[in-house]
């Protein structure tokens, strides 16, 4: 399976979002959350094990991903201006700033990103993914600009 979707991992959920103890975790608005491109070998999946989910595990390996340097280094670049808002009734969201590359880069087949918390370093998986998100097909630059502009419905939406 390649990518066909954007999905947050029920593990995230279940884990460290609900439970935070011992992992490092402290909310995705305080914590270090990383932005990691990847070509189109990774194998999505929301329902994956909690071990699986991390930056560098599962299928989210660096040999799988799109990096362009210095200024989207492997690893991935941290989210700017992180909240977390109720919209609406029943409804949390988190958002960010659009992550722009730290200057002109060279990119190729970067299929989608993996949303991953640098700052969890205990549990069960270090680097714990928080969601994977699909570009809609392969997006390359050379020699120039690239940002991801997230939705206007925030990265990831929570409805009750």
């Amino acid at each position: 399976m390649a990518w066909t979707e954007s999905r947050v991992f029920r593990e995230w959920i279940r884990g460290p979002m609900m439970q935070a103890s011992g992992t490092g975790y402290t909310g995705l608005d305080s914590d270090v959350i990383r932005v990691a491109l990847f070509n189109n070998t990774v194998s999505p999946d929301a329902d994956a094990a909690v071990s699986a989910t991390g930056y560098n595990t599962g299928t989210w390996t660096t040999a799988r991903e799109a990096s362009g340097g210095a200024n989207w280094p492997a690893g991935g670049r941290p989210l700017a201006s992180k909240t977390v808002t109720v919209p609406g009734a029943g409804t949390v969201m988190f958002d960010a700033a659009d992550l722009a590359a730290a200057g002109t880069v060279t990119l190729t087949d970067a299929y989608g990103c993996l949303v991953y918390d640098d700052t969890v370093t205990g549990g069960t998986v270090a680097d714990q993914g928080v969601a994977f998100l699909y570009f809609g097909g392969a997006q390359s630059v050379v020699s120039g600009n690239f940002t991801v502009v997230w939705s206007d419905n925030g990265l990831i939406r929570f409805s009750a």
